[in-house]
């Protein structure tokens, strides 16, 4: 079997990125600061060029627990898709992994907490329960459970005071459009799932 082209070797403090069979030898804390300030395997390897195995290795080697991040993303509710695109792994790897780490990714059950606010926004820029779930990442009885709770506790004008925490930008977006050209977006739902899905990967 012949040796990968791009792939990373350690050497003391030093980290070779080989690149068609050429080498370069760099500090280790550039691989580790590297990682730390993007949270992306992808970003890494555009500098550090090597197999997903190879550099999580060379990661861990330097005492960078690439789990640890993991878990601080499942955490923060990304979904899995989402962490693919972001590390560029399959998304069938991350789902692997996220039951390994002890988190399940059961139908029906949400990743995150939703605030009635953010159910009502999904319900308004959606136009339907199935819509509305799908976009949100939960099943359908799920939604209408949250929504008939979201009903009961909200008022029918929208309140400005949203929670305006990173978790919850994506939701804040979503309804200044809304809000702009009226609560029934003419918008298909795979536009509105790229939508959030794009908005939920940048914050």
């Amino acid at each position: 079997m012949a040796d990968a082209k791009n792939y990373l070797a350690i050497s003391g403090d030093t980290v070779f990125i080989f690149s068609d069979g050429a080498g370069q030898g760099v500090h280790h804390s550039e691989l580790i600061d590297l990682m730390k300030r993007s949270r992306s395997l992808s970003e890494v390897r555009k500098r550090f060029a090597g197999s997903r195995t190879n550099l999580i290795k060379t990661l861990e080697h330097f005492g960078y627990d690439f789990d640890a991040l993991l878990q601080s993303q499942f955490r923060e509710g990304y979904r899995d898709t989402a962490l693919a695109k972001l590390h560029r792994v399959d998304p069938k790897w991350i789902a692997r992994k996220r039951e390994a780490l002890g988190f399940p990714n059961s139908p029906g059950r949400s990743r995150v907490e939703f605030s009635s606010e953010q159910v009502r926004i999904a319900y308004d820029a959606a136009g339907s329960f199935a819509g509305a779930a799908r976009l949100m990442g939960i099943n359908r009885q799920t939604f209408r459970r949250l929504y008939a709770q979201a009903s009961g506790q909200m008022e029918p004008a929208y309140d400005d005071n949203i929670d305006q925490s990173p978790g919850n930008d994506r939701f804040a977006k979503a309804r200044a459009a809304t809000r702009r050209v009226g609560y029934k977006v003419c918008f298909s739902e795979d536009d509105l799932k790229k939508f959030y899905d794009d908005e939920w990967e940048e914050s």
